[in-house]
């Protein structure tokens, strides 16, 4: 049985179908936890990194409930944004 987010277990899936799943869930969690549209939140997705940060962490993160995956999405934003400031200060 593979976890997907929210007790949906699905045994006749693959594990990388599984995962992928479970990041497009969460990447939908996050879009509608900051209220962005479809397209809007693409850029931000890319800019951030998010698909490559849930898809490298599937095997920790897909333990936890969506809300914590969530907020340590947005976490991970706000780190790089204080890194990348603190970048370009330095510069």
């Amino acid at each position: 049985m593979i976890h997907l987010g929210r007790g949906h277990y699905d045994v006749g899936m693959g594990k990388e179908q599984a995962t992928a799943t479970w990041v497009f869930f969460m990447l939908t969690a996050v879009r509608r936890r900051l209220g962005l549209t479809p397209s809007e939140f693409v850029r931000y997705a890319q800019e951030h990194g998010l698909i490559r940060f849930l898809f490298d962490h599937y095997e920790l993160l897909h333990y936890y409930d969506d809300d914590y995956v969530v907020d340590d999405v947005l976490r991970l934003v706000v780190g790089r944004r204080g890194e990348r400031r603190e970048l370009s200060a330095t510069g």
